[in-house]
This record gives structure tokens, C-alpha cells and sequence, in this order.
């Protein structure tokens, strides 16, 4: 049996895979230098009735999370950047498979930041209803998002809402639109 972390990594895996949703995460992560293992594990949390995370209640959660993106993730993936832009000299079998040990080290990186998030979520948050919990994960990807983004950007929300229709069996995109645009003031 699966533990909560391993749900949520098979879950981030899942909805990454799903037409457009690679593209709105690689979009909001170069825009805004966001984590895309914590906004789906926002999401995600939203989704498994976990509740709607508040700007006070996620602060511990997200805070630490992109503190290890930013320490960790980063430079693994600034690492494996380079060596695709500046391979070694007639090193390209090494430098191939050096880049694979950095893709590899990379996700487990974000499978760590993923644990790290769930160990600081709020247990006691109130959760929508089940048929309703698709607000909840989309306050949720939107105050990860806002903490990057302070004002409504219309290509963060529709990235974000692009994500949420994938995670969501009949969510349409205008709807979800909605629901994200109520996380900015």
C-alpha cells in the first residue's frame, strides 16, 4: 500500500503527463521561478480533502518547500542545464549519462520537497465537500502561484486553470478560471 507521499508523487506524475499541463507548469516555472512539485502537491492536498490552505496556514508548508527548490532543486537543475548547453569536448557518452544522474537526482529532489510540504501542512483544516473539492485545490494552487505573482497575471491563472481542468474530471476551463482568479484581492 501506498503511503501519502508516494500517492501524491504518482498523482504530480499523472496530471504532469496530461495534454497541456507540462506546458503550464514549464511556463509558470520559467515566468516566475515557481516549484511545480509544490503547486501540485497544492493542488493535490486540495483535491484529498485536506482543506483550503490560508496565507497564514501554508506559510510553514510552502515556505520550506521552496526553500529546498531553491537550495537543491535549482542547482541540480542549473547543473543539468548547462551541461546541455555547454557539453565537455568529445565527452558526450559522459556527459549523457551524467545528465540522466541529474535528471534522476532532480526528481527525487521534488519527491523530497513533496514530503516536506505534506510534514508542514495544517492537519485541521476545513474541507469543501467531495463534489466541491476542486475549489479548494484551485485556492490552493493559487496562493502557492501568488506568493511568486503577487498580482493577477492572466497567463498564471490560465496556466493554473489549465492544470485544474486536467485534475478534474469536467471541470471546464472557464469555471476554473473563475474559482483562480478569487485567490488575488
Amino acid at each position: 500500500m501506498l503511503d501519502e507521499s508516494e500517492r501524491l508523487w504518482r498523482f504530480a506524475e499523472d496530471i504532469y503527463a496530461r495534454p497541456g499541463v507540462e506546458a503550464a507548469c514549464l511556463k509558470l516555472q520559467a515566468r516566475y521561478g515557481l516549484s511545480i512539485s509544490l503547486l501540485l502537491a497544492a493542488v493535490w492536498s486540495g483535491l484529498q480533502g485536506r482543506g483550503r490552505l490560508g496565507v497564514s496556514s501554508a506559510e510553514g508548508a510552502i515556505r520550506r518547500g521552496q526553500e529546498w527548490d531553491r537550495e537543491v532543486i535549482d542547482p541540480l537543475r542549473a547543473l543539468r542545464r548547462h551541461l546541455k548547453l555547454h557539453p565537455p569536448r568529445d565527452l558526450a557518452d559522459d556527459n549523457h549519462e551524467l545528465r540522466k544522474q541529474l535528471i534522476a537526482a532532480e526528481l527525487r529532489a521534488e519527491a523530497i520537497e513533496q514530503k516536506l510540504f505534506l510534514q508542514d501542512l495544517p492537519t485541521d483544516l476545513p474541507a469543501a465537500p467531495e463534489g466541491e473539492r476542486w475549489r479548494d485545490a484551485a485556492w490552493n494552487a493559487g496562493v502557492v502561484v501568488r506568493r511568486k505573482c503577487p498580482t493577477c497575471d492572466p497567463e498564471a491563472v490560465s496556466a493554473i486553470a489549465r492544470i485544474l481542468c486536467e485534475a478534474c474530471e469536467g471541470l471546464g476551463n472557464e469555471t476554473a478560471t473563475e474559482e483562480v482568479r478569487r485567490v488575488w484581492p
